[in-house]
């Protein structure tokens, strides 16, 4: 077990000198910042984006939704059908 152990160490060893290097370009920390401020959170205009991706998705489930209620319906329609010739006694 300790021979994977070192196997694992000197791998995260190499990959720590070979990224000792890798920094974010200077001007990361302001755009990301700057994109922060762009963004009107707290309004309903926020969720135009994401409404965007996921709007299709919606549109389907919504469709399968109507089909299935739709089936339903028929099915419960045929099993609550009566037959009126029955005649109780009391």
């Amino acid at each position: 077990m300790s021979h994977e152990n070192e196997e694992l160490d000197a791998r995260l060893a190499r990959l720590s000198s070979a990224t000792a290097g890798v920094q974010p370009r200077p001007d990361f920390a302001g755009r990301v910042m700057g994109r922060i401020a762009q963004e009107q959170l707290g309004t309903l205009w926020a969720l135009k984006t994401p409404a965007r991706r996921f709007f299709p998705i919606g549109m389907l489930a919504a469709a399968l939704a109507l089909v299935w209620a739709v089936s339903v319906d028929d099915q419960v329609n045929e099993a609550l059908a009566v037959n009126d010739d029955v005649e109780l006694s009391w």
